[in-house]
């Protein structure tokens, strides 16, 4: 699999210690965790890329302060294969910070897909659309034998998402 070879590749980088250089290795962990999310197929995909790239103890914190544990977040993305695929997902980085053993990142995660409007919502029924929804996040990324793993998620905000007008 492509995923295990990207991966792999990313195992062996040593971590960067200048913002410059952190902000581009993690934006290329971003763009590795969105090409893999868009050729998951099943379970066992989403829990060979969490187990290289995420903390045993990942967890996320939803718009309204809830906290959820990897297994609950593990199950809403295995049903989540079920969903019309995403045409596009996009996780460029807004702002990152260093802390000692880690950095904070705010990422703007951006998923576009084209659905079919059976019920009219936006505009004639059956008609196709161009969804394209933005969520911000609060990242924690930690070094964890030379290597950077995602620790936790929180969003900040709700969605906005604009339907038939692309984001750039």
């Amino acid at each position: 699999m492509h995923i295990v070879f990207l991966l792999g590749l990313g195992v062996l980088q040593a971590v960067a210690t200048d913002a410059f250089s952190v902000q581009a290795e993690l934006q290329g962990l971003y763009d590795e965790i969105s090409q893999a999310t868009l050729q998951f197929v099943t379970g066992a995909d989403i829990d060979q890329f969490h187990d290289v790239l995420y903390t045993a103890d990942w967890s996320f914190v939803d718009a309204s302060g809830a906290r959820h544990e990897w297994p609950q977040m593990r199950d809403q993305s295995i049903r989540s294969l079920e969903a019309p695929r995403m045409d596009a997902m996009l996780q460029p980085i807004q702002k990152l910070s260093l802390v000692p053993g880690g950095a904070t990142v705010v990422v703007d995660v951006t998923t576009i897909r084209t659905i079919v409007d059976n019920e009219g919502r936006y505009g004639k029924k059956g008609a196709s659309h161009t969804l394209t929804e933005t969520t911000a996040f609060r990242d924690t990324w930690v070094v964890v034998s030379d290597s950077w793993k995602f620790q936790s998620r929180t969003q900040i905000g709700a969605p906005k998402v604009r339907v038939d007008k692309p984001q750039y």
